[in-house]
């Protein structure tokens, strides 16, 4: 056993490993693999620094996107027009549209010089409406 060379690269035998018997038997851990649309949606809603009119903003890529595709229906592309009203029209589908009018009638009748304030107190002073 004298002769036996032990050092670097060069364990003792008993500690070796057993020949055809792996070191790392479960081996490396496979990597779950993501869903694209995950990376995808990360990548668009990632934040994104720009400049408007001298000033650094911020925003997501998909508001850069609708940004560009209004500007360049705004300026006559037919087909950034189009794909405008297509995203328009799968929002309302799909109840993203963020758009309400409220009108409201026989509120409170509007008298010259009066001011909003002023109506309120008058309406909470008296029980109703003046």
């Amino acid at each position: 056993m004298a002769d036996e060379k032990v050092g670097y690269g060069r364990p003792p035998t008993k500690s070796r490993f057993k020949p055809g018997i792996s070191g790392n038997p479960k081996g490396r851990p496979k990597r779950d693999p993501a869903a694209v649309s995950d990376v995808i949606k990360t990548t668009l809603n990632a934040p994104v620094q720009y400049r408007e009119q001298g000033r650094t903003k911020t925003a997501t890529r998909t508001e850069l996107g609708l940004k560009k595709l209004v500007q360049n229906a705004v300026n006559g592309d037919l087909k950034a027009a189009a794909a405008l009203l297509e995203f328009r029209i799968q929002a309302s589908r799909n109840g993203d549209v963020g758009v309400e009018t409220v009108e409201i009638t026989n509120w409170l009748e509007d008298y010259p010089g009066q001011t909003a304030e002023q109506k309120s107190q008058n309406s909470a002073v008296s029980g109703q409406p003046d």
